[in-house]
């Protein structure tokens, strides 16, 4: 055989081997994506189709994409910080722009604390509920008048501002509902006062408890269902808006329900006892910018 058609055989299968083993050593590299099945892929075939593509030996590895990473996510504004508001003591002057809104207990702060009621605004009714508060049109026109029209609380409020607005109300609601209902209820009226009275902070009054024997003979007006309800109003508060006092800590005995020598129903104070209610309220202000 002619020697040169040797050397030609010689130089094929050096040419194969040595391609062969290029496409093996870089079957996870630059040739990874033409390599299905290196047992049944030639691996010499996988450099001609590599190179075909305009991929070489001597070609930079592709190296695989990192999953981007999420970006952070931006606030065309910098988050507020919330700042709770503490409890202070303050002086009577503090009630000069604030208003109560409230049933007969309520009334009766009212009538027997001549410290608030010269200071003060009232909106104070018998009977009075949180869906009448919502809903109906109570507050005489003209208090001066038997007889004097009446307005609902969000036309009242239309020309008054104040900067600080106490609600008290619940005992009548007992009965009405469950505390879910009477919850949503009172949400919407305080968010209600925001809207109307956007400067002033709201303070949740607690419902106040009856004495212990009127509980345990009473099969609604109890101091459990009190509880319920108060429970349900508390959550209202956020120690920036809106503020939850337990007046219960004020003016309960140690059996849990009203101080039993401070009222002569079992419900409402007597009008000498509405100091510890007052005082309560000069330890628990909050500063108003």
């Amino acid at each position: 055989m002619n020697p040169k058609k040797y050397l030609f055989l010689i130089l094929l299968f050096v040419s194969i081997v040595g391609l062969s083993i290029t496409g093996l050593y870089s079957r996870t590299g630059i040739y990874k994506e033409f390599f299905k099945n290196y047992l049944t892929t030639p691996a010499a075939s996988v450099v001609f189709k590599a190179a075909a593509a305009g991929v070489f030996p001597w070609s930079n590895p592709v190296s695989e994409k990192e999953p981007e990473k999420p970006k952070p996510v931006t606030h065309t504004k910098p988050t507020e910080k919330i700042t709770i508001k503490p409890f202070i003591k303050v002086d009577d002057e503090y009630f000069n722009d604030a208003l109560f809104i409230g049933d007969s207990r309520m009334a009766g702060l009212a009538k027997y604390c001549e410290a608030l009621d010269e200071r003060a605004t009232f909106y104070a009714k018998k009977s009075l509920t949180i869906y009448d508060i919502r809903d109906e049109s109570w507050i005489p026109i003209d208090p001066t008048k038997p007889n004097s029209k009446t307005e609902t609380l969000w036309e009242a409020l239309a020309d008054k501002q104040f900067s600080k607005i106490y609600i008290m109300v619940g005992i009548n609601e007992i009965g009405i509902g469950d505390e879910n209902v009477f919850r949503d209820a009172y949400e919407e009226v305080v968010s209600r006062l925001h809207s109307a009275q956007p400067k002033a902070i709201v303070y949740i009054t607690s419902i106040m408890h009856v004495t212990a024997e009127k509980s345990e003979k009473d099969e609604l007006y109890n101091n459990p269902n009190i509880d319920v309800r108060n429970d349900a109003i508390k959550t209202l508060a956020d120690s920036v808006d809106n503020f939850y006092l337990n007046l219960n800590e004020a003016i309960d005995d140690a059996d849990g329900g009203l101080n039993a020598e401070w009222t002569g129903d079992g419900v409402h104070l007597k009008g000498s006892c509405y100091e510890p209610w007052h005082e309560y309220l000069l330890s628990h202000g909050i500063k108003v910018k």
